[in-house]
């Protein structure tokens, strides 16, 4: 497994290796899968690839696999949804017709419960003799790793379910004879615990985590490997990618001198790991030739010099490297007076929380009379690093009116806020069974099953509890702005709305159906106030007025071909959007080689979006935007 912090060059250095391993084992079969819902292993090979495994034409023992977690989901409710309705017409009040009803509904955060069935599936089948993941950014990838767990507790609350059927077959036909939906759940506990198992066994699995030399990155690989310890997962190797050379460019030996520090640090936290440097590659690393080079720089004994960037066909037209057109853009937002939502997407590590923190700062002390709130919604936080203090599950003042203005910052932790959210609903639970529970037997199993239920952790969770944050503080603050995290999964946080939607009409149609068997309470009225809250939020993201997406990009083309992806999901959903940043961009001073391709690239994203969109640069710092004071300098706030 590879992965990191978004943009170290994870998919590049899972398809480098992957290379690397099929032409070391030419008798095995390889398979890369691609599990982040923004995929670009199709970009790195330049090949279409999808939710169907190709093989790779240039060799015959490695195949590609961009997962697709939504025809997986068919696939597998098609072949167990009639054992998982039986399981949930025993085990529950609901009909058939109620039970159908669900069924039909969509789930956030099937990316990674796909993930792990799919994984199972090819382990099953021995089809591959090694499977390499080339895994989403940090967050979700520990999610993913935690996932086999909290599929067992689900698996679990089924058997409670089935355990129920199974006690009433043995009251009344004085014995019960094991069933399909018996065999289904035994072949998913055996399942996960393989999974589990195989992750354990340092033989068999290795992680492999993917790092550049900059603050951010270096804090973020710490907490990785402190999580993965936790999970028991081994780590040997660490690849340091993207490492300035130096030379005689003065901004390249500006850059050189800036990361020295960083090297060392690196070399002194993670002295336990193999530590493989990769330069950083002045041009594009896509394609299979320039793949099977690059495997040549991570897995060579000895240093070999990097293959050489192509020249740019023709001459560029100068952009403006200056910081004039982002600061009018922000300074044209912060002008907007009903503006409630700013949010800020892109794909990992080109800048999104650098670039909200620094508009963030400036709103606020462009609006001193407003309360503004930049909110994370990536599982792998960045706020702290970005503000240089911390700042975790609690709303944090970073400036107050001595300051200038009024700007708050919170880190959303998902699974704390899902424990209070449990306990709330495991309460009333209790006061809705307890006149039932000393009549019978099943009233008291029943219980137990919801009370299951409640405390299980859903797919999704760092979606949904976003929302849930949003709705309890709206109206405490009147800006918000948000941190989103990498592309596939700001798609999937923007999508949670209308998904919640549906579940909570379902939920309601449910409680007014049952309403004579189980005494309501506070429990429709709660669903109510949270179905109004939720429509409210879903259009007040659709309106031009009240919500902005500004999409960030740099001058390469992974990043510009996944904000194509990005910004066509964006108009798909319906929300505004009008700005987009080109981020570090190399200022006039640099060199061609250290410039690279870049030019090429400023040009082609003002040929696709430069008439619908305001196109901003912003040039690339010798050393991070870090702290109040220089986020500050970065707008002029």
């Amino acid at each position: 497994m590879f992965g990191g912090k978004g943009g170290c060059g994870k998919t590049t250095s899972a398809a480098a290796a992957s290379i690397y391993l099929a032409r070391l084992r030419p008798g095995k079969k390889v398979v890369l899968i691609s599990l982040d819902p923004a995929h670009s292993l199709g970009d790195c090979f330049e090949r279409s690839v999808g939710g169907d495994i190709t093989r790779v034409d240039e060799l015959d023992n490695l195949w590609l696999l961009e997962m697709d977690a939504r025809k997986l989901f068919q696939d597998f409710r098609k072949k167990y949804e009639g054992v998982m309705k039986k399981l949930a017409e025993r085990g529950t009040y609901f009909d058939r017709e109620d039970v159908e009803g669900f069924f039909s509904l969509s789930l956030p955060g099937l990316d990674e419960v796909m993930a792990v069935i799919e994984v199972v599936r090819l382990l099953k089948s021995g089809e591959f003799d090694l499977i390499v993941l080339d895994t989403a950014p940090t967050g979700h990838t520990l999610r993913l790793l935690a996932l086999p767990a909290q599929m067992k507790k689900w698996i679990a609350v089924f058997d409670l379910m089935q355990e129920k059927h199974r006690l009433l077959l043995r009251r009344f036909k004085g014995r019960y004879v094991r069933d399909a939906t018996d065999e289904f759940l035994k072949t998913m506990t055996d399942d996960l615990d393989r999974v589990d198992s195989l992750l354990k066994d340092g033989m068999m699995t290795e992680f492999v985590p993917v790092t550049i030399p900059e603050p951010a990155a270096i804090e973020e690989t710490g907490r990785l490997l402190a999580s993965l310890k936790e999970y028991r997962i081994a780590v040997r190797s660490l690849i340091v990618n993207r490492v300035v050379e130096g030379g005689d460019c003065p901004f390249c030996s500006s850059r050189r001198k800036g990361i020295e520090g960083y090297l060392a640090e690196i070399g002194e936290r993670f002295a336990d790991c193999n530590l493989v440097f990769a330069p950083l590659i002045h041009h594009e690393i896509n394609g299979f030739e320039n793949l099977c080079k690059f495997a040549e720089l991570l897995f060579a004994p000895v240093k070999i010099a990097a293959p050489a960037g192509k020249d740019v066909a023709s001459p560029p037209v100068p952009p403006d490297y200056t910081l004039a057109a982002f600061r009018n853009a922000i300074a044209e937002l912060a002008r907007k007076p009903g503006l409630e939502f700013l949010l800020f997407g892109g794909k990992g590590g080109v800048g999104k929380t650098t670039m909200a923190a620094s508009t963030a700062l400036y709103m606020a002390r462009e609006n001193p009379e407003r309360k503004i709130l930049i909110l994370s919604t990536d599982p792998a936080h960045s706020l702290s690093d970005c503000f240089d203090r911390t700042i975790g599950n609690a709303v944090t003042p970073i400036i107050d009116s001595s300051a200038g203005g009024h700007l708050f910052a919170l880190e959303m932790d998902a699974s704390r806020m899902l424990n209070v959210f449990q306990k709330e609903y495991c309460a009333d639970i209790e006061a809705v069974f307890s006149p039932f529970v000393a009549g019978g037997g099943d009233i008291a199993f029943d219980k137990e099953v919801m009370l299951g239920l409640i405390e299980l952790s859903p797919p999704g969770l760092d979606e949904i509890m976003g929302l849930k944050k949003m709705l309890e503080l709206r109206g405490a603050y009147d800006l918000f702005v948000i941190d989103t995290a990498p592309t596939g999964h700001a798609l999937r946080f923007l999508e949670t709305p209308e998904i919640v939607l549906e579940w909570l009409k379902a939920i309601l149609r449910l409680l007014l159906k049952y309403k004579e068997i189980v005494r309501l309470g506070c429990a429709a009225e709660g669903i109510m106030n949270l179905l109004r809250d939720v429509k409210n939020v879903k259009k007040a993201l659709t309106d031009s007025l009240q919500t902005e997406f500004v999409a960030v990009t740099i001058p390469e083309s992974l990043a510009i071909l996944e904000t194509e992806r990005l910004l066509s999901g964006i108009r798909r959903l319906g929300i505004p959007s009008r700005h987009i940043i080109v981020n570090m961009v190399t200022p006039p001073a640099g060199c061609r080689c250290c410039k690279g391709e870049q030019e090429k690239y400023l040009r082609q994203v003002t040929a696709k979006w430069g008439n619908d969109y305001d196109v901003a640069v912003v040039p690339l710092f010798l050393s991070p935007v870090k702290g109040v004071e220089a986020l500050g300098q970065l707008t002029g706030a």
